[in-house]
């Protein structure tokens, strides 16, 4: 990430699921974060963490200039994910924040916004939207949100760096050790999950380490007014998701009920496909979950206490940055030999005409098992690790320390760097 970036204080009002989640990957990078609820007894876990933890009731007049006194420089990031303010006319509570951060002098102003916008039409779920779609202006429960996001265009005219991200459904791992993970899966463990009509209404959906990712690169690189839908690769009927993940986690299909139902008030599904691609594109972003399963898998082995927050993308965390090699030997050359060449047995850095950096490439075959001695970091394939008792699958890109059995299930290989004793 840029300098601006590191050095930027943030600023998050509304700090909820994903507000916490934004403020462990930015802390863990070394950002200054206050974070601002009205629930401040929620926040003590992030207090620990080095956050800054400040009362805000939206309802209130001063209380958003009140939030954004007294940072550090440079600019401040200001994060909107206050989702409605009923105490206040439509517009109001988002229009005092944006003014604060205005007056504030801030970098960026985010708001967490809605898919929602683009209205309900259960006769025809299946099309795509992406930002040059038109918003539903008949749609009475997205008044409020249509009207925040024409205040921030009013004051965007003003100089305020706006930028507006339409957000799917939200799902993702515990905010804490102990707690479970977020979304469909949090309510078919409930037993209140239901499949509108069959299932068959499409919806997209996003893992929040996703939005914390491109929270950041919006804070970064969006231009002043942009609007981005965020949703992710696979946007797929409700019944392939809710059937798939009930299997997984050895639970009941979900019942079926009708959206039209005489004895319930009625559902209006806003069932649709997001297109993602500018987003992706103008933002420089590649979806670590691009589908539910890969996001799925993430959550259980976080459940698991085997996976961590992210740090943005490209980014080190700090404690690795400041690593230094730990094993003697003559500098490296130079200049690297050329071209790529598959992963042989041996050292990764002997390999490449290099002093030994301490870790090796193996595969594990299918059915294979082997019990971790030093630290592994699964490349690619289906792993799962023993652990608690229990068989749980490790997501691409995972650490796994030492005394866990792994297994491959199969159908393919699958791809381990292990970081082995001779590193000292």
């Amino acid at each position: 990430m840029g300098t601006h970036e590191q050095k930027s204080p943030y600023v998050i009002l509304g700090c909820g699921y994903v507000g916490t989640r934004l403020a462990q990957s930015l802390l863990r990078d070394g950002h200054f974060v206050r974070a601002c609820a009205r629930r401040v007894a929620l926040l003590e876990p992030l207090q620990r963490l080095g956050a800054d933890i400040h009362y805000l009731d939206a309802s209130r007049p001063r209380q958003f200039i009140s939030a954004l006194r007294a940072l550090p420089q440079p600019a401040p990031v200001v994060v909107y994910s206050i989702p409605g303010v009923p105490e206040l006319p439509a517009g109001e509570a988002v229009r005092r924040a944006a003014n604060a951060a205005l007056q504030a002098n801030a970098r960026a102003f985010i708001y967490l916004g809605t898919t929602g916008v683009y209205g309900f039409d259960q006769t025809d779920n299946e099309r795509w939207v992406d930002e040059d779609t038109p918003v539903d202006l008949h749609d009475p429960e997205m008044t409020s949100r249509l009207t925040d996001e024409a205040v921030l265009a009013t004051v965007k005219m003003a100089g305020l760096r706006t930028i507006v991200l339409r957000l799917s459904a939200i799902y993702g791992p515990p905010l804490w050790p102990g707690q479970s993970g977020r979304g469909v899966r949090q309510r078919l463990r409930r037993g209140d999950y239901r499949l509108w009509d069959g299932g068959h209404y499409y919806f997209s959906r996003i893992h929040v380490d996703d939005l914390v990712a491109i929270i950041r690169a919006a804070a970064l690189r969006a231009p002043a007014g942009a609007v981005y839908v965020v949703g992710d690769d696979h946007p797929c009927p409700q019944a392939e998701y809710a059937r798939w993940l009930a299997s997984h986690l050895g639970l009941p299909e979900p019942p079926t009920a009708s959206s039209l139902s005489p004895e319930a008030p009625r559902q209006y599904i806003r069932g649709r496909r997001i297109r993602n691609e500018r987003m992706k594109r103008e933002l420089g972003i590649k979806l670590l979950y691009p589908s539910y399963r890969e996001g799925e898998l993430q959550i259980d082995a976080a459940e698991a206490g085997l996976a961590a927050p992210p740090s943005a993308p490209g980014e080190a965390p700090a404690a690795a940055a400041e690593q230094t090699p730990g094993r003697d030997g003559p500098p490296p050359p130079t200049t690297l030999p050329a071209g790529p060449r598959p992963l042989a047995p041996g050292d990764l850095g002997e390999q490449l005409g290099l002093p030994e950096i301490g870790a090796v490439a193996r595969e594990l075959a299918p059915g294979e098992r082997t019990e971790t001695s030093w630290v592994h970091l699964v490349l690619s394939g289906h792993v799962e690790a023993q652990w608690q008792g229990q068989l749980t699958p490790v997501p691409s890109l995972s650490l796994v320390p030492p005394g866990v059995e792994l297994y491959n299930p199969g159908p393919d290989r699958a791809l381990l760097l292990v970081f082995h004793a001779a590193v000292r």
